[in-house]
């Protein structure tokens, strides 16, 4: 009997499959839904905090958004941008990456390197960035990338170690060098710099003297050999005069273990720097942005913090912008780091952090002070040329150990500066 039954319904199946194909019919089929997400790439460089909270974000971000797969690719700054180099050229690039300012000039010349983030303006909130935050992302009316904040280099004193030598606060070079003849007794020097600020430094105190610009507004490159060695020759007085330490011997614990009387560097760096002096009730002030005494112009400059672009072949440009203004715009990101690593350019983020009383600390102050300050002006890309920074930092080394003279070490670095501004 129960052979029988199944051979009736094998019979039957088979006879319903038949008359199915005979006129055309299909059986009832069940569906099964297969929801394709989509990925999306985001490359950046950070130390473990940056990292730990970026990977926060993201996580929080995708639970939000269900339809999309997040993929992170983060290393630390050394080495990022050889990395991104061989990435760029074989388009192997994230959707979404964070790019220093001037790669993005070097990557995106006629800004034909990445996507018109004009063309995204459905998905990101641009009405959130004002006119100047625009313009350093703007190439040849192309909006390639978005900056997360505004950056300068800032001088940061202990204003604690000051009074106790009897000294004022520095407002031009020669206040530095006065207070280096002071502590120099105690061994301890008035500011200690890192090798972008005594290079940046360099180039400030040669145009407040000549007032000559390293680069034109076109990006040509205008020092003469002159101003070279008049830039060589100014670092070499800081460093025999005790004013600061060599910027390769620069120690970031120098500063909390008072053997330096202040410390310059960037915005963004100014909590890692700082906080721990702080912490041991020392009265951590911003400086002046130091001067020369009869100079001509101010120097000084100020440019993104960073960069936020798109990749321009990216498979998913949409959900790439919709990630890039979180990343920007969204609550979640811009309280996670609050102002360690800079002021947001962003109000959307400002008003975030304005609401938890957040907008404060040394990041902030040297945030306004800049935003205030009418002696900075826009720094052209090419000023931050890794290999002019590094070239410079290097002759200087020569120089100070005494294996090369100033006049041989400004034309040997001049000829190279020419031909690496080309």
């Amino acid at each position: 009997m129960k052979k029988r039954i199944v051979k009736g319904a094998a019979l039957t199946a088979a006879t319903l499959c038949t008359a199915a194909f005979m006129t055309g019919c299909s059986l009832p089929e069940r569906r099964v839904e297969h929801k394709t997400k989509t990925e999306v790439s985001f490359s950046w460089w950070g130390k473990d905090v940056r990292n730990e909270y970026t990977l926060e974000g993201l996580k929080a971000y995708q639970n939000s958004n269900k339809n999309v797969v997040i993929r992170p690719e983060y290393a630390d700054f050394d080495g990022f941008k050889t990395r991104m180099d061989v990435e760029f050229f074989s388009d192997t690039t994230a959707d979404v990456m964070q790019l220093n300012y001037n790669w993005l000039y070097e990557y995106s010349p006629d800004g034909e390197g990445f996507y018109d983030l004009n063309e995204l303006s459905d998905y990101i909130n641009l009405s959130a960035f004002d006119d100047d935050s625009l313009a350093y992302g703007t190439i040849n009316g192309k909006l390639n990338a978005l900056p997360t904040g505004t950056n300068c280099i800032t001088f940061y004193y202990n204003k604690t170690m000051y009074d106790s030598y009897g000294l004022s606060l520095p407002e031009n070079w020669s206040d530095l060098i006065n207070a280096a003849e002071v502590m120099k007794s105690d061994e301890v020097y008035p500011v200690e710099m890192t090798k972008k600020a005594a290079y940046l430094s360099s180039v400030a105190y040669a145009e407040q003297v000549t007032g000559r610009k390293m680069f034109s507004d076109s990006g040509e490159f205008q020092y003469t050999l002159e101003d070279v060695r008049l830039m060589l020759g100014f670092y070499q007085e800081m460093l025999n005069k005790k004013v600061t330490k060599p910027a390769w011997d620069f120690d970031r614990n120098d500063f909390e273990k008072c053997l330096v009387g202040g410390v310059a560097s960037w915005i963004s760096d100014a909590e890692y720097y700082c906080e721990p002096v702080q912490k041991l009730g020392f009265d951590i002030v911003i400086g002046d942005y130091p001067k020369h005494k009869k100079a001509v112009s101010s120097g000084w400059y100020k440019k993104p913090t960073s960069v936020y672009a798109i990749k321009k072949s990216s498979k998913s440009p949409e959900e790439a912008a919709k990630l890039l203004d979180y990343l920007v715009n969204g609550e979640e990101m811009a309280l996670a780091p609050g102002t360690g690593k800079g002021v947001p350019a962003s109000k959307a983020a400002l008003e975030a952090l304005a609401a938890r009383d957040m907008l404060g600390g040394i990041e902030y102050k040297a945030n306004e002070k800049m935003a205030s300050s009418d002696d900075l002006e826009i720094m052209s890309p090419k000023l931050e040329n890794q290999d002019i920074l590094e070239l410079f930092i290097s002759t200087s080394e020569s120089l100070y150990y005494g294996r090369a003279e100033i006049g041989n070490a400004s034309e040997n670095l001049y000829n190279k500066m020419v031909e690496l501004s080309k």
